[in-house]
């Protein structure tokens, strides 16, 4: 794998090779810049890789939900995602670094980690240019990386957790839509 914190200013894919697998891949040109697998069909516990660093994302709580993130192998947190009511939230890191997670378009397809400022670190858009009928059931995004210094370090772990983000969000509507869809008893 390539390093990440090249691509600033740039933009990649995360790719699904199989619609049957919970495991993406961050495609640039084409190489594998990242990899994202969950551990299980149905969990929230992922694994993300990229050439120098693993890192752990996994959803916790009941009512006060929140993301953790670690190094893998470690137990410390080195940031947590807090979201609020309508998905957005905030990730604040163990150095009080912060920044906002929000959809920026209406139909919350398009999301992106964000400066308290309005400035964008990253955005994520669903979908990948020239897409085939087989990619249907997949979740794919297409990432624009800004190019903001003070950030670009973070961007192996930004970029992973940012697409986790995006697929949580995605099942999420998923699984609401479908328990709103239900006929009701008569």
């Amino acid at each position: 794998m390539e390093r990440i914190t090249e691509l600033a200013g740039r933009h990649a894919e995360w790719v699904q090779p199989s619609s049957n697998q919970r495991y993406y891949e961050l495609h640039s040109d084409s190489l594998v810049m990242a990899s994202l697998r969950f551990r299980s069909a149905f969990g929230t516990l992922a694994v993300a890789k990229t050439a120098n660093e693993s890192w752990t994302f996994k959803r916790v709580g009941f009512i006060n939900i929140r993301v953790t993130v670690r190094r893998a192998g470690e137990e410390g947190d080195t940031a947590v995602y807090a979201p609020r009511f309508w998905g957005e939230g905030v990730l604040r890191f163990s150095d009080d670094a912060t920044l906002l997670w929000r959809p920026t378009n209406f139909w919350a397809t398009q999301w992106a980690f964000g400066l308290p400022d309005g400035g964008l670190v990253l955005e994520f858009k669903t979908g990948i240019p020239n897409e085939r009928l087989k990619d249907i059931f997949k979740t794919q995004a297409t990432v624009e990386i800004m190019d903001v210094p003070e950030w670009r370090s973070r961007l192996p772990l930004l970029l992973p957790l940012g697409f986790y983000l995006f697929i949580m969000h995605h099942e999420d509507a998923a699984a609401g839509a479908a328990a709103t869809s239900g006929t009701p008893a008569g």
